[in-house]
C-alpha cells in the first residue's frame, strides 16, 4: 500500500519551519505571508496517499511538459524586502536537521555525481550535523517568471497552477549593462538558455528583484515516486534508491531562502542578521505502519523544524487549513 504522507508550508511570520499542513492536488492555491515573501502556493503529486489530497492532479500533470514529472512545487508571489534583493543572494533545496550520515544508502557516491551533474550550480554538505543541498534559486528552477507589476496586472495567468517560463524578456529589460542575455525560440530553448545564464555568479550578481517584480517559481521532476518512496536516476547512472528503507524519521524539506552570509555559518534555519527564509515546504510521513516500525528500532519521529513526535501519534491527521 502506498505510504501516507503529508504536505505542510511555512505560515508567517518566519519562512521556516512549514508547520501549516496544505491541500495537496488542487486547482486552487494556498495563500501564505511571511516576512519576506507573500505569494500563493500549488503542490501536486502524482499517487498521492495522505491528509489533505483534493484529487488525482491530472490538471497539473497533463500540462505539456509535466507528464513524466512525479511532483511539483508551484510559487508565484513577490518578494517584500525593502531594498532589491540580489539574486545571488537567493537559495533553494533541501535541508534536514539531524545527520543523516549514518543512513545514507548503498550508491550515495553515485546520487551525489547525478546531482552535479544535472545541477553544477548546486552546494552541499550531506555530511554535517545538519545537512543541505542548495542551489541558486533562478537557476535551478525548472520554470520561472519574472514579470513587471505593469505586465503582472495586464495577464491573467496568476490563478495557472503551473508556471509558463517568462525570464528573459523581463532580464533584458531590467538587467543594466547585461548584452550578453541570449535568445530563445520556444519555452524549451528559453529554459536551457535561463539556465545556462544563471549558472554563472556575476550574471546572478548583476540581477536585483524588487518588491514590485511578479515571480513564478515551479521546482518539479520524475526522479521520486511517491507510491513506492523510492528514487530512480536515468541513464548514465541507472540507480533505483529505496528512501524508504532508509528513513530515519526526517521530513523532506524544501526551503527558498538567504545564502548565509558566511560559509562558517550552517544555512538550515537561517534567519536574523544572518538572513533570512522566505518560504519552505516539507513532506511528512504520516503512516502509522511505518512511523511503528521506526520507533521499535529505536528510531524517533522528527517534525520540520526538529521536534520530535511523541510515540501515542498525537500529530495524526490535521486537516485545519485556511
Amino acid at each position: 500500500m502506498t505510504p501516507k504522507l503529508r504536505a505542510s508550508i511555512s505560515s508567517g511570520p518566519e519562512g521556516y519551519p512549514p508547520n501549516k499542513p496544505v491541500q495537496v492536488n488542487s486547482n486552487q492555491p494556498t495563500k501564505f505571508e511571511t516576512k519576506g515573501f507573500s505569494g500563493k502556493l500549488w503542490i501536486f503529486i502524482k499517487g498521492y496517499n495522505g491528509d489533505l489530497k483534493q484529487g488525482d492532479g491530472n490538471e497539473y500533470f497533463g500540462v505539456k511538459g509535466r507528464e513524466g514529472m512525479s511532483y511539483g512545487i508551484i510559487v508565484k508571489g513577490k518578494f517584500k524586502n525593502k531594498s532589491p534583493t540580489n539574486s545571488d543572494k537567493i537559495v533553494f533545496g533541501n535541508v534536514f536537521e539531524k545527520s543523516i550520515k549514518d543512513n545514507l544508502p548503498w550508491g550515495t557516491s553515485i546520487a551525489t555525481r547525478f546531482m552535479y551533474f544535472i545541477d553544477p550550480t548546486v552546494e552541499a554538505d550531506i555530511y554535517a550535523d545538519k545537512p543541505w543541498a542548495l542551489s541558486p534559486t533562478l537557476a535551478t528552477m525548472a520554470h520561472l517568471s519574472l514579470k513587471s507589476k505593469s505586465k503582472a496586472a495586464k495577464e491573467d495567468d496568476d490563478d495557472k497552477p503551473y508556471v509558463d517560463e517568462d525570464s528573459l524578456d523581463w532580464l533584458k529589460k531590467n538587467v543594466k549593462d547585461a548584452d550578453d542575455i541570449p535568445s530563445y525560440t520556444d519555452e524549451k530553448s528559453q529554459i536551457a538558455a535561463r539556465r545556462k545564464w544563471f549558472g554563472k555568479a556575476s550574471n546572478r550578481q548583476a540581477v536585483e528583484i524588487d518588491a514590485d517584480t511578479e515571480v513564478g517559481f515551479e521546482f518539479c521532476n520524475g526522479l521520486l515516486d511517491f507510491n513506492t518512496l523510492s528514487a530512480t536516476l536515468p541513464s548514465p547512472f541507472s540507480l533505483q534508491i529505496p528512501l524508504i528503507k532508509y528513513w530515519d524519521g526526517q521530513p523532506v524539506t524544501y526551503v527558498c531562502q538567504d545564502k548565509p552570509s558566511s560559509k562558517d555559518i550552517s544555512p538550515v534555519g537561517i534567519n536574523g542578521d544572518n538572513g533570512q527564509s522566505y518560504w519552505s515546504v516539507a513532506f511528512e510521513i504520516v503512516d502509522e505502519e511505518l512511523k511503528a516500525n521506526l520507533q521499535k528500532k529505536g528510531g524517533k519521529v522528527i517534525r520540520p523544524g526538529g521536534g520530535v513526535e511523541e510515540e501515542s501519534g498525537e500529530e495524526g491527521n490535521n486537516d485545519d487549513i485556511d
